[in-house]
């Protein structure tokens, strides 16, 4: 009792020393009897890493004792180990200690919160040292008596030159634990560990549920990542996996030393695994060099039992094995089982390329042995349903039992060969033979079709003249039935020859008039019942016409002193323009004073009624919004370099974004596009500005100075809107004083991306499309127009599995889109120039 007494005071004693400046910490390391307090921090002799108490909350006052990166701060996420991760501590009472008999305990006012338990009465001269590998090392001379390594916490960081698995002699497991959220380090739901399996491999466990598998190790990787290990000669790190008696462990090493980049992986609260580097040459920002799960392929065994995940980009497809049938439990789909039994007279197998070998749990290693030696050996077990034989030291691999987390990959992965019944073997052979004959034929009747209404349309193509309209003649279009086709090719065209804006329209081919009763009729007189939105250019109806065909009216303004010039411009384009993401036009009424244009009308209205509304946006989950993404970046291709027309849109945004009966977006409003000629990077187009604020690039809000780049710009605000539910211009009033790019790159900069999503985006998002995603919107709301992307690059961009390590820049003008009344309102600038 006398010893316990004696133990406390001496350390009270060694905090108060320190309080009053008797003993203190420097540089690296802490030798006995010295103590670390708030504001005090230890840093590795190369000042990569430093340890001291933070806090991550700052309003609380709570904080923990950790090590993070230096020149990065803790709120930045890049806290890599936690003493308390369980307990927060109020950091302007604790203190952190090595006493005199070699026991680092964290104090809070005279409560022990944490300690090593490495008391010993024969110590030299302990000491702790951090280390330029994150790594806190206790040791008394050559001796190491702890290290964090060894004692991660479950850390959810994983870096370089820790082992990360399970020891056999002790059974315990090193593993990545989740935080629970951004502000709260305590266990979350999601544990990533090494399995102690005959063939070990990584998984990711959402409580007991696995939710994502590695595969096993084939030597240089993981075979769940093949693009990850194909890298290795370029990475800056190497990886080390080892399975024998005693342990199984899986660690990463740097190439060099000392090495020129830092590498870290970090498992966070929604389940994703992200390996990060950094340049320390660069500017100091985090590069995302993978992500897992990668798609939804990568979730644990989504498609079922017996059946193949491939990811066709756009959609999941889940195919049942060769000789498997689909089957439902409990009303829902569960994989697929045998259409036949096998039996022991069975020797035929068949193969599927590319894929993910399945879970290891029902698997048997035989060895390293030739293919047709494991296909014996597999076909002499009746109980064998298929085998594979994969690099590494497990060679030949047998399976048992169903097939489970199977997936493809694009040109990599394994070979694995699935036993089949003997009639699944005769129809396998039957269609090889009967599918290439049938493609033959149905190409060869495509061709006959496409050929027979190539000469039909050259044969009845009559293009219809309009009566002649001489100056001072009051002729309207009153003459010209609904379906007659206009010629506005030659200067008898059905204008007003007084009417200067619309008269210059010359180059439009055959299009469709209708006369103004017509419209009139199908728009109940233009009433405010059938008013669909309106704009700069005029109001937009929704009309029917006498065969059902529904319409939108898009009448102009006799107020709009842009209208004439926007008439004869959105005709002029949009007439020549044809793409599935464009909408079409119908036709066109010049009748009077009025001028009119009629469009195809979309059941769904425009993308701002969806992305903005808290009870529409549930409708758009991430595979829909990625597909909208998708949509409007190949109308803009189409317009940009496809069309016969390269044409600058200038107002693109989310209200002139329409949306079909299936989602289908289509780009409209062409009112001020412009068709760019020459081949001048920038074009001095005016004087002041046309379009949006929020959605305007730099260079076009400032100089007026416009090009394909900066639709570009305009193509990331929207991309960046469609995630986060929010809008660009209206984001800093109620969130912060950044607007949605500057807080966008700023949560990617902390790693904290994902935190931008709109809640309605489903939880099982592929982790990797949305950061891609992200990224390429951060790319093309560069300020600097050269360092946008193109068009073409986008669309490879959201295509691509490749990371994109394009360097990104922190938004710094358009914080104008912030300021004043421009934040608060849609505005629109005309001018009076070309």
């Amino acid at each position: 009792m006398q010893q316990l007494f004696l133990f406390r005071f001496l350390e009270i004693v060694a905090v108060m020393l320190f309080v009053v400046g008797q003993s203190s910490s420097s540089g690296d390391t802490m030798i006995q009897d010295t103590s670390l307090v708030n504001g005090q921090t230890l840093r590795s002799t190369g000042e990569l890493f430093q340890l001291g108490f933070f806090s991550l909350d700052n309003s609380s006052g709570k904080g923990y004792l950790g090590i993070w990166y230096c020149n990065f701060t803790p709120q930045e996420g890049i806290v890599v180990w936690i003493a308390n991760r369980n307990k927060s501590v109020n950091t302007a009472m604790a203190s952190f200690n090595l006493t005199s008999d070699g026991n680092l305990i964290l104090f809070e006012d005279d409560q022990t919160v944490w300690s090593t338990g490495t008391r010993s009465t024969g110590l030299n001269s302990a000491r702790l040292q951090l280390l330029d590998s994150g790594n806190l090392v206790l040791n008394d001379s050559n001796l190491i008596l702890w290290q964090s390594f060894e004692h991660s916490n479950d850390s959810s960081t994983q870096l370089p030159g820790m082992k990360f698995g399970f020891v056999k002699r002790t059974n315990t497991s090193r593993r990545q634990v989740s935080w629970k959220n951004s502000t709260d380090p305590s266990p979350g739901d999601y544990t990533h560990m090494i399995r102690a399996l005959p063939i070990p491999d990584l998984v990711i466990f959402n409580g007991s549920a696995k939710y994502h598998r590695s595969g096993l190790w084939n030597g240089y990787g993981f075979v769940g990542y093949p693009s990850i290990a194909s890298n290795q000669v370029t990475n800056p790190a190497n990886y080390t996996f080892v399975s024998n008696e005693n342990e199984s462990y899986f660690m990463v090493n740097y190439r060099a030393s000392p090495t020129p980049v830092l590498i870290r992986s970090t498992l966070w609260a929604n389940g994703t695994i992200q390996r990060w580097f950094l340049d320390r040459g660069g500017n100091r920002e985090w590069q995302l060099l993978s992500s897992i799960p990668a798609d939804e392929c990568d979730m644990y065994n989504l498609c079922g039992r017996n059946r193949v995940c491939t990811n066709k980009y756009v959609a999941v497809e889940c195919q049942c094995l060769d000789g498997f049938v689909n089957i439902t439990e409990n009303g829902r789909e569960a994989g697929c089982e045998r259409e036949k039994p096998l039996n022991c007279s069975s020797n035929q197998f068949s193969k599927v390329q590319n894929v993910k070998v399945p879970d290891t749990e029902n698997a048997t290693p035989r060895g390293n042995m030739s293919l047709d030696d494991c296909k014996n050996l597999c076909s002499d077990n009746c109980s064998c349903v298929a085998y594979a034989v994969i690099s590494g030291s497990y060679g030949c691999i047998t399976w048992l039992g169903d097939l489970l987390d199977l997936r493809t990959f694009v040109d990599e992965g394994d070979d694995l060969y699935v036993r089949l019944a003997e009639s699944s073997t005769k129809k396998h052979v039957w269609a090889a033979i009967a599918i290439p004959l049938l493609l033959g034929f149905f190409l060869l009747c495509c061709v006959g079709v496409l050929v027979w209404r190539k000469r039909k349309r050259a044969s009845t193509r009559l293009p219809l003249q309009l009566p002649n309209v001489k100056e001072g003649n009051s002729t309207t279009c009153d003459d010209v039935s609904e379906s007659r086709l206009v010629s506005i090719d030659s200067e008898d065209s059905c204008l007003h020859n007084n009417d200067k804006g619309v008269d210059m329209i010359n180059t439009l081919g055959l299009l469709p008039s209708y006369n103004l009763e017509t419209i009139k009729t199908a728009t109940n007189d233009f009433s405010d019942g059938n008013k669909l939105g309106e704009g700069g250019f005029g109001v937009v109806y929704m009309g029917q016409l006498e065969d059902g065909q529904k319409i939108a009216v898009k009448k102009l303004s006799r107020n709009s002193s842009q209208g004439p010039n926007q008439f004869q411009n959105e005709l002029s384009l949009i007439a020549k323009l044809q793409h599935r993401n464009l909408v079409r036009l119908l036709g066109c009424c010049i009748e009077d004073t009025e001028r009119i244009i009629i469009l195809e009308y979309m059941e769904n209205k425009s993308l701002d009624a969806f992305i903005y509304d808290k009870t529409k946006c549930s409708l758009l989950n991430w595979q829909k919004r990625l597909e909208i993404i998708v949509g409007i970046a190949r109308g803009l291709l189409y317009l940009h370099q496809d069309s016969v027309l390269r044409v600058i849109h200038r107002d693109l945004k989310p209200s002139n974004i329409l949306l079909d009966k299936d989602m289908i977006p289509k780009i409209s409003d062409f009112g001020i596009a412009r068709i760019f000629e020459g081949d001048r990077a920038l074009e001095d187009g005016t004087t002041r500005p046309i379009g949006t604020f929020g959605y305007m690039a730099p260079e076009y809000l400032l100089y007026g100075q416009f090009s394909f780049k900066s639709d570009v710009f305009s193509f990331g605000v929207i991309v960046l809107e469609i995630l986060s539910g929010k809008k660009n211009r209206t984001f800093g009033q109620t969130n912060s004083n950044l607007n949605l790019l500057q807080h966008s790159y700023k949560l990617w900069k902390e790693g904290r991306s994902l935190e931008i999503l709109n809640d309605a985006v489903s939880c099982s998002y592929p982790t990797i499309e949305l950061l891609r995603c992200i990224r390429m919107a951060l790319l093309c709301v560069q300020d600097n127009h050269e360092e946008r992307p193109t068009m073409t690059e986008v669309v490879m961009m959201l295509a691509s599995d490749e990371q994109l390590l394009t360097p990104l820049k922190q938004p710094t003008i358009t914080s104008i889109y912030s300021e004043g009344d421009c934040s608060t309102k849609e505005m629109s600038i005309t001018i009076t120039g070309r």
